[in-house]
């Protein structure tokens, strides 16, 4: 009765099943895992904090999850929604989503507009808590497409509520060499205050028709909340863990590096949860990874166990970027096609002007990060930043971009290849 989508779940579990699972490997993981591929731009609105995202392109770096159980039950109910196979491709690389669908917490919206003769947007169905809506839609042509995209999206309350919004994402233009008839992606929205209404109205627009679609959630899980308040510390330099709450669509890990630390800790590579058998809940691979500002207060987000209820459970930390805090800015003079200052651990080995971007070259084969999170002129001035990008070459060799000016600037580090170690477990539960 369910063979077609037992052989699908089947076919994901083979991806988990062949990928070692050693924890030792994360780093050769992020180095190697990303071979050939090239980071999806994901458009987003930020609003307070900075929002920083991974997006993962390669299924080595999965190596830290358990494969996903299939189940009978599991099996049954995607059977009985039309088109949920489509969702759980969607979804298949976060294992908290994937235990929301199994425990029935996923809803069928199936709310459809026609603007445009031929072109229908629907809402397939939703999974939303008190502090973020993740959308799953469908665009669909009577002719096919070989490329489909959403320009814009905006959300509103029915009531009128002021919608508090920290990130939204709608992700990459839909492409098939071939052309489609249908494409699917989705759509999230979260929130900087938890949400207090139900009833909604989301209005997208694709090849400059605005479809607009209502839809009303259901009631919310409530979240689970864990005071921590202890300190991990790699390599002497010290993290302040304040507490971890689990909400349905992820898990949020408030902490703050010591002001005091010689380092400035640039993104915690490894952040986890486990629990007593060894399972394994780690970092975000498609959207929004954190917020807030390096050496500052930050939310760390973890893919969400939810839905699973162990005896026991760990916050691990075994590897951070970091550099000293005199080394936090690459000083470079793009006329002259020179970099004037950078890290002691010196990985980058040129930078060059190609059109109107700034082009440097990595001694390392693969860091799937783009380096820099601001740009300043010698006195001091901001710059913005229209992109920053990365990509790995045939040759080996990983470029890292950005637009900006051709007098000489100084960028801000948010990634580099160069890491504190340590062996820090601290217990939640």
């Amino acid at each position: 009765m369910f063979k077609r989508e037992e052989e699908q779940l089947n076919e994901f579990k083979k991806e988990y099943d062949n990928i070692p699972l050693s924890l030792d490997k994360l780093d050769q993981a992020i180095m190697t895992g990303f071979n050939k591929a090239k980071l999806e731009e994901r458009r987003s609105k930020r609003k307070k904090n900075s929002i920083y995202s991974f997006i993962a392109a390669a299924l080595l770096f999965i190596g830290l999850f358990s494969s996903i159980r299939i189940s009978p039950v599991f099996a049954s109910y995607i059977s009985e929604i039309p088109g949920m196979e489509k969702i759980v491709e969607l979804i298949r690389y976060d294992k908290g989503r994937l235990a929301a669908v199994e425990n029935k917490y996923y809803q069928e919206l199936g709310v459809t507009s026609e603007v445009k003769d031929g072109l229908k947007v629907t809402l397939d169905g939703t999974i939303a808590d008190e502090m973020g809506i993740v959308l799953y839609y469908t665009l669909h042509s009577e002719e096919k497409q070989k490329s489909m995209m959403i320009d814009k999206v905006k959300l509103r309350a029915k009531d009128g509520t002021a919608l508090d919004e920290a990130s939204i994402s709608y992700g990459a233009p839909h492409e098939s060499e071939k052309g489609q008839h249908s494409y699917s992606g989705e759509i999230e929205y979260f929130f900087e205050v938890p949400l207090t209404t139900k009833e909604y109205m989301i209005d997208i627009e694709v090849s400059g028709e605005k479809y607009s679609l209502p839809f009303t959630l259901k009631d919310f899980k409530k979240k689970k909340e864990y005071p921590i308040n202890q300190t991990m510390e790699l390599e002497g330099q010290k993290i302040n863990v304040e507490k971890v709450i689990v909400y349905p669509l992820r898990i949020a890990v408030y902490l703050e590096a010591d002001h005091k630390n010689e380092k400035q800790v640039l993104n915690f590579d490894d952040l986890r949860i486990v629990d007593e058998k060894g399972e394994v809940w780690g970092k975000i691979l498609n959207g929004v990874t954190g917020t807030g500002t390096n050496g500052k207060k930050q939310e760390i987000y973890l893919q969400s166990n939810y839905f699973h209820e162990p005896k026991e459970l760990y916050l691990v930390l075994n590897s951070a970027q970091a550099v000293n805090k005199d080394e936090l800015f690459v000083v470079v003079d793009p006329q002259q096609q020179k970099i004037l200052k950078q890290p002691e651990a010196n990985m980058i080995r040129d930078v060059k002007v190609v059109g109107n971007d700034l082009a440097f070259t990595m001694k390392m084969k693969e860091f799937p990060y783009g380096m820099f999170s601001e740009a300043f002129g010698m006195s001091g001035e901001k710059i913005e930043i229209d992109y920053n990008y990365m990509t790995a070459e045939e040759n080996g060799v990983s470029i890292h971009g950005l637009s900006t000016r051709k007098e000489p600037i100084k960028l801000k580090l948010s990634f580099y290849p160069s890491w504190i170690k340590g062996n820090e477990k601290i217990r939640i539960k």
